[in-house]
């Protein structure tokens, strides 16, 4: 009986101690959050009020603006992951907007790069070693533009046709313009020019682009084309 009565008056003193402070207990703060905006904070200190203190006292200080919590604190053994008995409360009044999507500034595709011409055409004398069927720098130049301009496409057909002046004979000049269709249909072939078939061909002094007459003309008929086939 004496172990019991002496537990209440503890039990009495104890109570007596907490009513002498005033209500509810908490300090309340203006506070600058680590962004630059303006937030508040609550802790609230007593032990007898309820678990919700801090957050009464938070919609005290927004009045009809929401609250917006950004982080709350909770003694220790606090249930309901921390939000049931809520001890330190920095909050922000008002509807927190989310901020704006990025823009995404996607850039235009680049320009396809130009088509290639579907015929191109060597003539003169700078294009093959005289009287031979070996390509010089100049025509190595001209068919590399053509492989570069052409790349990422395949043709059906490449045709290179291959003719001469009206000099020499005619089995003569047959067998130079097929060897330099033939040397150019396998640059091409070689150095990248995607085709489903090369064909060259030799035609001679047939067909001429210009008259045989003249050093000019005859520069010009010496000459090997190359037809592009994309059907």
């Amino acid at each position: 009986m004496l172990k019991t009565t002496k537990a209440m008056l503890l039990l009495a003193a104890i109570l007596t101690g907490c009513s002498a402070a005033s209500g509810p207990t908490f300090n309340a703060y203006s506070v600058a959050l680590p962004n630059g905006e303006k937030a508040f904070k609550v802790d609230c200190y007593g032990i007898f009020e309820g678990i919700g203190t801090c957050r009464r006292a938070a919609q005290d200080i927004c009045g009809k603006q929401t609250v917006h919590e950004v982080e709350d604190v909770a003694s220790l053994g606090s249930t309901s992951e921390g939000r049931g008995d809520t001890r330190i409360l920095t909050f922000q009044c008002g509807a927190k907007t989310p901020p704006a999507p990025p823009v995404v500034v996607v850039p235009p595709p680049p320009p396809p790069p130009p088509a290639p011409p579907q015929r191109i055409t060597l003539s003169g004398d700078a294009n093959f070693e005289t009287a031979q069927s070996i390509l010089t720098p100049v025509a190595h130049d001209r068919l590399d533009r053509l492989i570069g301009q052409a790349r990422g496409m395949t043709f059906s057909t490449v045709t290179v046709n291959g003719y001469t002046d009206s000099a020499g004979s005619v089995p003569y000049n047959l067998s130079l313009s097929d060897r330099r269709a033939q040397t150019v249909a396998d640059y091409l072939k070689e150095h990248g020019l995607r085709a489903a078939q090369f064909v060259a061909r030799g035609y001679g002094k047939a067909d001429p682009a210009d008259s045989n007459a003249t050093a000019e003309g005859r520069a010009r008929n010496r000459r090997v084309e190359v037809v592009l086939d994309q059907n």
